[in-house]
């Protein structure tokens, strides 16, 4: 179904609007960046990419998102090489955003176009917007007369699922650039809401009650305005949530071993509760390893799972038959041991071969919690960061992993991270990365990290 050209159907309320980027849209753009950099090989585009990315680290911690956006975006258009004219870079300043991306069957995608930072570019003529819906192709052009404004698609046939919004923006007959935005369509959402949101209000406070709740509350965060951090599967999501809301009436468990595949979940231990994203290997005969991955600051259980290299660490985890959970970091050394004990309750998680990973302040975290309680982590690998040791006979049995870029901000506290593991007789790995900076180090050094995991684990 094709929609003929039109104007931009809602209304302009103003002139300018004051460029921002959400976090969605930076996980959105940073996931872009992170496959591009796994697909260029070559140095020097690399270290274009290096250098532009690093000028958004730094706006991150000015809390400038839009300018972390613009270097992102930057940072992958060295990695592709080449000039880019005018109109391409004012189209890479837009973005698409998505007032609700959890919808009803039947309903419209409606969509609002926007500005991400101030290109200071003038929009060029005959400028247009074209949106399609995959895998229907259901398809709306639309002429672009001001900034901000918005439309909408109707559903039309598609199916209940999750699915992808291919949209382009074009300068007559040139496209000048295109992304995706993504958007879960469902059956009868409203009761099934409704209904949600009445099971958990009644949910206890073991781990499908707390999941109960707040699967009920991130699918209403779906439908508002609000966005998420990062693209969830807003169908499957639901159905998930059913069938818990199920189990959690009967009073039978529903999360276990042999439901493998990924999941949010809050899990309660004996010293507090943790938001956590879970990767669920095939089950085994026997006990598998755990890896736990400490997300830097800004970042949540999402972020090792979708950000770092694209979810790098997902597919060494799943080559290899090992668990992988990413809990959500505030400040402070999370009591990680009590996580495992709880985790190990449900899964068959063997308890001796816990393998600890941590970038930027979550690298702080792992050298804190290692330190603490040496005995209970096999591995551990410090990226982009340093941190905190205790000294203790444990200790010196425990080997660590610094990685650091040669660009990284944080360098010298790996450095000191090392040096201080050294004087305290710890084995110590230590890698430097030329040219790569504070952000880009973890997917450089993920697959270094494993191999030496696996050595760790051999011996």
């Amino acid at each position: 179904m094709h929609v003929p050209h039109a104007v931009l159907v809602f209304a302009t309320t103003c002139a300018a609007l004051t460029a921002q980027a959400d976090r969605l849209e930076l996980g959105l753009r940073l996931r872009s960046f992170e496959r591009a950099l796994a697909a260029q090989p070559d140095p020097a585009r690399r270290d274009a990419a290096f250098v532009a990315l690093e000028r958004g680290v730094q706006a991150f911690f000015r809390l400038d998102t839009a300018a972390v956006a613009e270097a992102v975006t930057d940072a992958e258009a060295a990695l592709a090489g080449g000039e880019r004219s005018a109109g391409q870079r004012f189209a890479a300043s837009l973005q698409l955003v998505l007032p609700a991306r959890l919808l009803t069957a039947g309903d419209r995608v409606r969509f609002s176009l926007r500005p991400c930072w101030s290109s200071g570019i003038e929009q060029p003529e005959q400028f247009s917007l074209q949106v399609r819906i995959e895998p229907t192709g259901q398809t709306l052009s639309l002429t672009v007369r001001e900034l901000p404004n918005g439309g909408e698609l109707p559903l039309g046939d598609t199916a209940a699922g999750d699915h992808a919004l291919h949209w382009r923006l074009l300068a007559g007959d040139t496209v000048l650039g295109e992304r995706t935005a993504f958007f879960s369509v469902v059956d009868d959402l409203a009761p099934r809401l409704d209904a949600l949101d009445a099971a958990a209000a009644t949910a206890g406070k073991d781990l499908e009650g707390l999941t109960l709740v707040a699967l009920s509350r991130t699918l209403r965060t779906m439908t508002r305005r609000r966005g998420e951090e990062t693209v969830l599967p807003g169908a499957r999501l639901l159905a998930e949530a059913e069938l818990l809301a199920r189990a959690v009436a009967a009073g039978t468990p529903f999360y276990g071993p042999s439901r493998d595949g990924q999941f949010w979940l809050r899990v309660p231990t004996a010293t507090g509760t943790f938001s956590v994203r879970l990767l669920v290997p095939p089950p085994t005969d026997g006990k598998q390893p755990l890896v736990l991955a400490l997300h830097g600051a800004g970042g949540s259980e999402n972020l090792f799972f979708d950000g770092y290299g694209d979810g790098e660490i997902v597919r060494q985890c799943a080559q290899r038959g090992f668990y992988l959970c990413a809990p959500r970091a505030g400040f402070g050394v999370p009591d990680l041991p009590a996580l495992v004990d709880a985790l190990a309750r449900r899964y068959p998680i063997d308890p001796q071969r816990v393998l600890l990973v941590g970038h930027s302040m979550g690298a702080a975290m792992a050298v804190g919690a290692a330190s603490r309680n040496p005995a209970r982590f096999t591995a551990v690998a410090a990226l982009g960061g340093g941190g905190d040791v205790r000294d203790g006979e444990a200790l010196r049995r425990l080997p660590f992993f610094v990685g650091t870029g040669s660009r990284d901000f944080l360098r010298g506290s790996a450095t000191t991270l090392r040096e201080r593991l050294r004087a305290l007789e710890v084995p110590v790995e230590w890698r430097e990365y030329p040219g790569v900076e504070h952000l880009a180090v973890v997917q450089i050094a993920l697959p270094d990290v494993f191999t030496w995991f696996d050595r760790t684990l051999a011996r």
